[in-house]
């Protein structure tokens, strides 16, 4: 199989630091143009449909790692690592990051990726679909409530997935 070439174009986020986007790439699933842009390299994309997969019986999940670039007032997040959510509390129908998982998550960033930044995380819903319960949305709210931050649901049985965004203050599929 040939490799794709990822050609990029230069933007800049809220901070002034380059970002690079994606010029060439494929559009999945339906978006609306005022959604959030999420592109996700295909060997992240690759590890997480992976690990998603690697064990059914309980809810598993991580952080989705990268950049993020505002261009003309629409927001653009580039997924380009993924780190997976060690020392949980999972069952099957709940996923628990503790102290120990936070700790893990962060010494990764700092060693592996220190010049991106947390957009977000992914989980899984074995079985169950592609939705945000009430304890994802507290999640969400509470650690993840940064205008471009993301949560990324994958249902491996069902083999479906869903991207949530911030919209006038309200998280949306």
């Amino acid at each position: 199989m040939k490799d794709i070439e990822i050609l990029e174009d230069e933007k800049t986020n809220d901070s002034n630091e380059t970002v690079k986007l994606p010029a060439n790439f494929i559009i999945m699933g339906e978006a609306d143009v005022n959604d959030v842009k999420v592109y996700i390299k295909q060997d992240v994309y690759k590890e997480i449909e992976k690990f998603s997969k690697a064990d059914t019986t309980c809810e598993r999940g991580g952080i989705l790692i990268g950049d993020y670039a505002e261009v003309n007032n629409k927001k653009n997040v580039i997924i380009s690592a993924f780190i997976e959510a060690k020392y949980t509390d999972a069952s099957a129908s709940t996923l628990t990051f503790t102290h120990e998982t936070w700790n893990y998550i962060h010494n990764q960033q700092e060693s592996l990726h220190p010049d991106k930044k947390i957009l977000g995380w992914q989980h899984t819903h074995p079985n169950y679909g592609i939705f945000l319960s009430n304890y994802d949305i507290f999640i969400q709210k509470n650690f993840f409530n940064l205008p471009w931050q993301i949560a990324y649901v994958v249902d491996p049985i069902a083999n479906t997935r869903g991207f949530f965004q911030w919209r006038n203050d309200k998280i949306e599929k």
